[in-house]
């Protein structure tokens, strides 16, 4: 089972490209989004995005 705070973090950084911009959204630290976005992919056993220094974009399975 996971954290349900951690599906709005996950939406938050789709919608937004960015932890750093869904962090803001949020008004949570960026260094937590990051956390919790890694938390999740290692307990769903996938990769949700893909990282670039343009920011983040889903992956297939995201």
């Amino acid at each position: 089972m996971y954290d349900w705070s951690d599906i709005r973090i996950f939406l938050a950084v789709a919608r937004e490209g960015s932890t750093l911009a869904a962090s803001r959204q949020l008004n949570i630290n960026n260094t937590t989004v990051s956390r919790r976005i890694q938390a999740l992919e290692h307990g769903l056993q996938l990769t949700l995005f893909i990282r670039d220094t343009r920011g983040y974009s889903l992956t297939p399975q995201g």
